[in-house]
C-alpha cells in the first residue's frame, strides 16, 4: 500500500471533495493516518480518525474476502465437476448393468443348452463305438479344448463386464463346435449314400471331422475342408471309386497328395500320405492302392486327410462314404 505524506493526502482528499461535495465528508489526513468530519441529521460534528494501524487492517480483511472468495469459486468449479463425474459415472453404470444382466441371462441359456447337447453327444459316440466305427476321444472335445482357460473374476463393473462378454463368446464357440460334432457324428450312424463311394482306409479313426475346427498347430480355429482318419504309418491307401488319377505330387500344406476324378464334376482327394503308388492319368477303381499313411506336409501325426469336392467346392464325405465298421 502507498502511504502520502500529510500535506499531499490533504491537497488529494481537498479536491475529491471539491469534485464530488454531495458524497465526501469533509476530512483531513493527520501523519499518516486519517480523519474525518462530517455532521449528522441534528447537525452535530461528527468524527471519524484512523490510523495506519487500521488501514492496513481494512485492507487486510479486504485481501482476506478476495482470496476467500477465490477459494469458494475453487470449490464451487470443483463441485460442478464432481456432479458431472457422478452423472456421467451413473449413465455408465446403467450401461454395464444393463448388459451385465443381458449376457448372465445369455451365459445360462447357452450353459443349458450346451449341457442338452453334450448328453446327446455322449449317446450318438457309444452308439457308434457298438456299430464299431471308431472315433477319437479327443475328435468331439480338441475345438472346444482352446476355449479352456480356466476361470476368470474381476473386481470392478467393468472387469465383470469383460468377463462376461468372454464368457459369452466361448461359450457360443463351444455350443457351435458341438453342434458341428454331433452333425457329423450323426452323418457316421446313419449313412444315407449310395453306395459308390467307399472308405479309403482298412480300420482307423477319424481324428478331425469336417469343417470349422481347432487349428492342430494351436493358432485359433480354421475351416477343415475334409475329414482325417488316424491310422499307422505306411497303412495303405485306396481309392473310394473309380476313376482317373487327376494329380500325383507334393502339394503343399497337403504334403504327397493324390486326387481322383470321378466324373459328374465329383473328385476324390488324399493327402499326408508317405509314399504314392500312382500317376497321373492312371485309371483306378475302388478299392485300389494309391499311396500310404504317413504325416507329410501340414500334420501333426501319421494320418490321412480325405476330402471330397463336388464342382469344385468341399463337401462333408460323411455325405457320401461310410466309415469301416
Amino acid at each position: 500500500m502507498k502511504v502520502w505524506s500529510k500535506a499531499k493526502a490533504k491537497k488529494n482528499w481537498q479536491s475529491w471533495a471539491a469534485t464530488f461535495p454531495a458524497c465526501c465528508p469533509k476530512g483531513h489526513f493527520l501523519g499518516a493516518g486519517l480523519s474525518l468530519e462530517w455532521k449528522d441529521e441534528n447537525g452535530e460534528v461528527r468524527e471519524f480518525h484512523g490510523g495506519t494501524k487500521l488501514i492496513f487492517g481494512f485492507a487486510g480483511v479486504f485481501l482476506v474476502c478476495l482470496m476467500g472468495l477465490a477459494v469458494c469459486g475453487g470449490l464451487l468449479v470443483r463441485a460442478w465437476d464432481e456432479q458431472l463425474e457422478l452423472a456421467n459415472y451413473r449413465a455408465d453404470y446403467g450401461v454395464y448393468t444393463e448388459r451385465m444382466a443381458k449376457l448372465m441371462d445369455n451365459n445360462e441359456k447357452l450353459q443349458k443348452e450346451l449341457g442338452q447337447v453334450v448328453q446327446l453327444e455322449d449317446a450318438v459316440r457309444k452308439k457308434l463305438a457298438q456299430d464299431g466305427v471308431k472315433i477319437g476321444e479327443e475328435t468331439v472335445d480338441q475345438k472346444s479344448k482352446e476355449l479352456d482357460n480356466g476361470g476368470q473374476g474381476g473386481s470392478t463393473t467393468a472387469d465383470q463386464l469383460s468377463v462376461l462378454e468372454v464368457q459369452d463368446e466361448i461359450n457360443r464357440k463351444r455350443l457351435g463346435y458341438k453342434k458341428e460334432n454331433l452333425t457329423n457324428m450323426l452323418l457316421a450312424l446313419s449313412y444315407s449314400g449310395d453306395g459308390t463311394y467307399g472308405w479309403p482306409l482298412s480300420g482307423g479313426e477319424i481324428s478331425s471331422f469336417y469343417g470349422m475346427r481347432a487349428d492342430p498347430f494351436g493358432k485359433g480355429s480354421d475351416y477343415h475342408p475334409g475329414i482325417d482318419i488316424a491310422a499307422d504309418y505306411g497303412t495303405p491307401v485306396r481309392a473310394s471309386a473309380t476313376g482317373v488319377v487327376q494329380e500325383a505330387q507334393w502339394n503343399g500344406g497337403y504334403g504327397r497328395f493324390v486326387s481322383i476324378d470321378h466324373g459328374n464334376g465329383m473328385l476324390t482327394c488324399y493327402g499326408h500320405m508317405s509314399a504314392i503308388a500312382v500317376t497321373p492319368g492312371q485309371h483306378v477303381k475302388r478299392g485300389d492302392v494309391i499311396g500310404y499313411v504317413g504325416s507329410s506336409g501340414y500334420s501333426t501325426g501319421p494320418h490321412l486327410h480325405f476330402e471330397m469336392r463336388q464342382n469344385g467346392n468341399t463337401v462333408n464325405p460323411l455325405n457320401y462314404a461310410r466309415p469301416v465298421r
